[in-house]
């Protein structure tokens, strides 16, 4: 019969025995296998992350759908916008413009008197191929509180281009300054334009950045 070879720490049916002890001395038993090492805070551990995992996910997925909601409002108000009533652009395209009053808003009333052409005098000429484009306004303040006109603040002047043009300040004789309860303010402002063209929109806003607005349609 074959023997087998004596079982070490390492075989599961290993059972330590004592050495024979000395006279005298304790008997000696040999150390068994290393215990197995449990895995249970590798798996507290697993779960936590797990769960920090999902949280996160869960708080992104929220701030996601906020932000998706606020843009969809915003999308919604801009498409949806309607100009409340004084802010939307008068415009003026019929003869019979000239010399009818435009209530701007509840602060200012205004009138295009009259437009006409000019070559300039001695003192003050435009360039060669450019023309003087008078427009005569009449400004009503219709606030019950004292207005601040501006000719250069308040009026402008483009093509149906979109090209501006600049006030001609030495022309003279603009509707400029302090304007009464109920007063009434009125000049010409001059704007050297290009003789080939005829076409023009006029504007007037009651203050700078105000969405109040009149135009008129001017052809020489």
């Amino acid at each position: 019969m074959q023997n087998n070879p004596p079982s070490g720490p390492n075989d599961p049916t290993y059972t330590p025995q004592p050495y024979p002890p000395y006279p005298g001395q304790q008997p000696y038993y040999p150390p068994g296998p290393p215990p197995k090492k449990r895995r249970t805070g590798l798996w507290i551990a697993l779960g936590i992350i797990a769960i920090l995992v999902l949280g996160c996910i869960g708080v992104s997925a929220i701030a996601l759908r906020g932000a998706s909601s606020a843009v969809n409002s915003v999308a919604t108000s801009v498409a949806t916008f309607t100009p409340a009533t004084g802010n939307t652009p008068v415009t003026n395209t019929s003869p019979n413009s000239i010399g009818k009053p435009v209530v701007v808003n509840a602060d200012w009333t205004v009138t295009l008197n009259k437009v006409s052409t000019s070559t300039g005098t001695e003192f003050d000429t435009p360039k060669a191929g450019n023309i003087f484009l008078v427009v005569n306004v009449t400004l009503q303040s219709t606030s019950g509180s004292t207005q601040n006109a501006s000719s250069l603040g308040q009026w402008s002047l483009k093509d149906s281009t979109g090209q501006t043009y600049n006030q001609d300040i030495t022309f003279g004789g603009a509707p400029d300054g302090t304007v009464a309860a109920g007063g009434k303010i009125r000049g010409s402002i001059a704007y050297e334009v290009p003789k080939s063209q005829h076409s023009f929109i006029l504007q007037f806003v009651p203050d700078i950045g105000s969405t109040d607005l009149a135009e008129w349609n001017v052809k020489i």
